[in-house]
């Protein structure tokens, strides 16, 4: 079965919402460096010091669209982790009239070739990954989650909180700290 079949079976297969995250036990954690749909690159690195949830999606996935939503309701409540959505192989154009429709307060990254779905080890659609502070694998799903439900709530409030010290912007390289 083609792959991305097989992910839009998975998605369709998701249809209700859970409100639960496991443990998500493992020591590895493959690097996530990816362009954005608006703006520069951005990797996991620059979020180093609180908790990073890393979502995967489609906007073909009906799940994924709705979860969507949620997890925008979560990321403007206060001290919310910081969420990096990872669509996987769709054209730009696609993605620039989804959110012109539906605008999110955090990044969008571009996973063109599918690469870090198949380093994340993502078998459907949506997926999320909870890293701690120390961006150490914490929690995941492979089902979409109401993201401000209790349980949801419950299970990011036993992750460290965020570091006292903000984190310092990126700078490019040859640029001197101001």
């Amino acid at each position: 079965m083609a792959p991305l079949l097989a992910l839009a079976l998975l998605c369709g297969a998701a249809s209700a919402r859970a409100d639960s995250l496991k443990p998500w036990a493992g020591d590895w954690l493959p690097p996530l460096a990816l362009d954005r749909l608006d703006g520069p690159p951005i990797g996991l690195d620059a979020l180093r010091g609180r908790p990073v949830i890393v979502h995967f999606f489609a906007t073909w996935c009906a799940p994924c669209i709705e979860e969507m939503a949620s997890l925008n309701a979560l990321a403007v409540t206060p001290a919310a982790p910081a969420i990096l959505a990872v669509d996987v192989g769709e054209v730009e154009a696609r993605l620039r009239n989804f959110f012109g429709d539906r605008p999110v307060s955090f990044p969008i990254l571009l996973d063109r070739d599918r690469a870090a779905m198949k380093a994340w080890k993502v078998e459907g659609l949506p997926t999320s990954f909870v890293l701690d502070r120390e961006l150490k694998p914490a929690l995941r799903t492979e089902e979409p989650l109401d993201w401000t439900s209790p349980a949801v709530a419950a299970a990011l409030a036993t992750l460290p909180p965020q570091a006292a010290s903000p984190i310092q912007p990126t700078r490019e390289k040859g640029e001197t700290p101001r």
